[in-house]
């Protein structure tokens, strides 16, 4: 007998999809809002159930739109410009220490996991405010996401005047363009900080990464959250090997570690280094 459709029982082939073809396994309430919002998207393109959606999408095609909808859906974060601010008064630290080393060499840093932007730009325009344009000039930024979806707002760069809440009035004055008729209430981020981040659509779990192996510093926050404990190993083994010794890699505040890889040491709850 077919299960109730929308049911729980009819969700279940989307789960098991999930954790073993994706290999991503969620909360229960993520997995409850992931629910909800893949039944109003299947809903819109007239499917009559999960388990139809799964037989006549997923299972024929394991890698296609219905594999990309599945994880653009389950991997939105919240995320807000700034956010633990604490990490980019680091950031500036160590990349003005080392500019000043090697002034004339590049400076590389990775939001990997940056949904929708708002983390590589918060990065590009501290150190805009922080560093002279010479110094500037010489850092790159890479952001890296599993959403296509995401990335595509992180690329366009337009935000909701929701999303700019707590974005100081200088800032907003300095690296935001004011939408103007149609647009109007959308900030844009200006060329200036647009021009040094790079995008990439990137798989952690993949065991390669289309990226440097030479970072200065990472930030991969809240990231992690989405990986059962061995994935979590295994990508924190992964973000070792694309430091540079003595680089930085910086996690969420609230993400718990289950082990530090032996190249890394502990600087402070959410700040490891690379060994030397």
């Amino acid at each position: 007998m077919d299960p109730e459709p929308w049911s729980e029982k009819d969700f279940g082939s989307i789960v098991v999809f999930l954790r073993n073809q994706i290999g991503i396994s969620l909360e229960l309430h993520r997995m409850g809002l992931l629910q909800a919002r893949l039944r109003s998207r299947l809903q819109s393109k007239g499917f009559g159930s999960f388990a139809q959606f799964h037989d006549q999408v997923l299972k024929p095609d394991p890698t296609g739109w219905g594999t990309q909808l599945l994880i653009d859906l389950s991997t939105v974060n919240h995320t807000s410009f700034f956010r633990e601010p604490a990490h980019f008064t680091f950031l500036i630290e160590q990349v003005s220490a080392w500019l000043k080393e090697a002034p004339t060499s590049p400076v590389r840093i990775w939001s990997a996991g940056c949904s929708s932007g708002q983390e590589p730009y918060s990065m590009a325009m501290a150190l805009a405010e922080a560093l002279p344009h010479h110094g500037l000039s010489k850092v790159e930024i890479w952001g890296s996401d599993l959403s296509l979806e995401m990335l595509k707002v992180a690329a366009g760069a337009i935000y909701t005047t929701r999303d700019v809440q707590g974005v100081s009035p200088a800032r907003l004055r300095r690296f935001f363009l004011l939408g103007r008729g149609p647009r109007e209430g959308s900030f844009r981020i200006v060329p200036e900080i647009r021009d040094l981040v790079k995008f990439r659509h990137l798989d952690l779990r993949n065991s390669i990464w289309p990226v440097p192996t030479d970072f200065h510093v990472v930030f991969c926050r809240n990231v992690s959250i989405y990986f059962s404990d061995d994935e979590r190993l295994a990508l924190l083994d992964r973000l070792s090997q694309h430091l540079r010794p003595n680089g930085w890699l910086v996690m969420g505040n609230g993400e718990i570690l289950p082990y530090v890889p032996s190249m890394l040491r502990k600087h402070s709850p959410s700040i490891f280094q690379k060994e030397g």
